[in-house]
């Protein structure tokens, strides 16, 4: 192996300088996907439930609700929760004040009670749990609240979980009834926090996503900020959108997603996606000699109508969040109203298994994730890996020589490039390298930095440093590789080792250019080795 090379071996940071990304690659397997149940009969619930392809894991059945004295009302249905059972689900049904905040705050006034009424009924029916969704309180009632979970803390088995419906609070409201949680002491009082984030529009709003991406982030962020772990926030989604007449200031009245797709195709509309939101929308009008449609109930009059809603691309630009932070899991509010497509990517996406919207399905996509997870390599940007992208020599060689560590010495530089002017922003890398006679020039003098790379050259660079022995009685796999070719030796080299590959016709076709997918490729076939060489500085 050449000297200098010895020193300063290749190391999994490879390809990291090209791939830039805040993610992080550390990410473990999450291990609670929930979903409410609002109405619908034990037979439709379980039929949704068998829809998710296992899915989800804890169902939220709404059993409980107040009485007007704040004690506790039950609904309990036995044939579902042995039909949840049955199938393997934790069932975790949730408590609600209807958004009612005087009724909440007697039940608060009641908590002692109402505790001990909640885990003698989950303890008598047989339930995993209970889910606190008492909304609209307000913030002078944050100590009772955060007195009540305590009680439950308290008085709950160790085997049954307490999970908390909790406000998306992006903004840092301490007023209102987004000031009713204490988020951090709720978190050490429960499993987990179910965080609500969506209704960033509303009914009786204005117009705009129902759940942004920048609005679901920043409410991720803002409790890791409190010092909530990250393994105590379970990330809710919605699976419904909201409607508005664009005649009308306000609306936003809920509409499942499922009924979307029909609602505007009925009415000849069309589907968007906006990149700002992450979300989608569509429009369309209803006209007077249209069918009627209904949404919750309400006739669409005449008129120009927007609905943002969740497709499969913004789901899967949120899903990807949980892996991004470390988060325990999903919720969803609620699964009636889901579109079953969902559930094909649903739970690959959920547990980290893809992470690039591009990259989805893609020849390359298992040597991506691969070295993703190793946190050898990010996305372009944050959201996109641009797997069919091409490489310039410039970036080939800055990717090499940062990964050896050759950009930590502090020796001078020769000019021997013309077309690298002293100002290119790789004039260092590409000098270093060519002084370590890691990469040449196209021809005397001549580097052709914004050039794309082409396989034969990158073999070569990664042959250099990989250092291969050759067997001389190997013969050519390639009929486009013969010896005389430049880089003979350099892709026999790599392809004895299963580095490289050529195409289905049994060429190699070295003048092609390199793409990004191809090099994530080869450094995932080649990462067995690299492991084995600690870096030396």
């Amino acid at each position: 192996m050449n000297k200098i090379l010895k020193k300063y071996f290749l190391i999994p940071a490879l390809i990291t300088t090209l791939f830039a990304s805040p993610f992080s690659a550390d990410a473990s397997v999450n291990d609670v996907h929930m979903t409410y149940l609002y109405g619908g009969t034990s037979s439709t619930n379980l039929k949704n439930i068998d829809m998710t392809l296992g899915a989800i894991n804890t169902a939220t059945p709404g059993f409980y609700e107040l009485n007007a004295d704040g004690s506790l009302k039950s609904s309990i249905d036995k044939n579902l929760i042995q039909g949840l059972h049955n199938r393997g689900l934790k069932v975790i049904p949730f408590i609600t004040n209807n958004f009612d905040r005087k009724l909440g705050q007697i039940a608060m006034k009641n908590r002692d009670s109402l505790s001990t009424q909640l885990v003698e009924s989950i303890v008598k029916n047989n339930l995993d749990g209970i889910d606190i969704d008492i909304e609209n309180l307000n913030y002078t009632d944050k100590e009772d609240f955060t007195d009540f979970i305590r009680l439950l803390h308290e008085k709950m088995p160790n085997d049954k979980t307490i999970s908390i419906a909790v406000a998306a609070n992006p903004y840092g409201w301490t007023t209102g009834w987004h000031g009713s949680y204490d988020y951090l002491k709720l978190s050490e009082y429960s499993d987990y926090l179910m965080v609500m984030t969506y209704d960033e529009s509303w009914k009786g709003g204005p117009v705009g996503p129902v759940a942004s991406l920048p609005f679901v982030e920043n409410s991720i962020k803002s409790l890791l900020n409190q010092g909530v772990d990250s393994k105590k926030i379970v990330l809710g989604l919605p699976f419904y959108g909201r409607i508005w007449n664009d005649g009308e200031k306000l609306g936003g009245d809920g509409v499942a997603n499922k009924s979307v797709k029909s609602i505007v195709n009925n009415h000849k509309g069309k589907f968007y996606f906006d990149n700002a939101s992450k979300s989608a929308y569509a429009k369309f009008t209803v006209k007077s000699s249209d069918t009627p449609t209904y949404v919750g109930g309400k006739k669409l009059t005449p008129g120009n109508y927007t609905i943002w809603y969740e497709n499969n691309s913004s789901l899967k630009y949120k899903l990807r969040l949980v892996e991004k932070y470390n988060l325990r899991g999903t919720g969803s509010w609620d699964l009636n109203q889901a579109d079953n497509g969902i559930w094909d990517f649903y739970s690959s996406w959920a547990n980290g298994e893809h992470n690039f919207i591009d990259s989805e399905n893609h020849w390359a996509e298992s040597d991506i994730m691969s070295l993703y997870k190793k946190g050898w390599i990010n996305g372009k940007t944050e959201y996109t890996f641009d797997p069919n992208g091409d490489l310039t020599r410039a970036q080939a060689v800055s990717i090499i020589v940062n990964a050896i560590g050759l950009d930590e010495t502090n020796e001078t530089v020769p000019n021997n490039f013309t077309d690298v002017p002293k100002d290119h922003w790789a004039k260092r890398a590409i000098e270093l390298a060519h002084k370590y006679n890691i990469v040449n020039g196209t021809k005397s003098h001549i580097f052709e930095p914004n050039s794309r790379i082409t396989r034969a050259q990158l073999s070569a660079i990664l042959s250099r440093v990989l250092d291969y022995p050759l067997n001389n009685t190997s013969k050519s796999p390639f009929y486009d590789i013969q010896k005389g070719h430049w880089a003979y030796s350099d892709i026999l080299k790599l392809s004895s080792h299963g580095i490289i590959k050529g195409k289905e016709d049994g060429g190699f076709y070295p003048n092609d250019f390199v793409s990004r997918a191809q090099v994530a490729a080869m450094v995932n076939r080649a990462s067995g080795d690299l492991e084995k060489y600690p870096t030396i500085k």
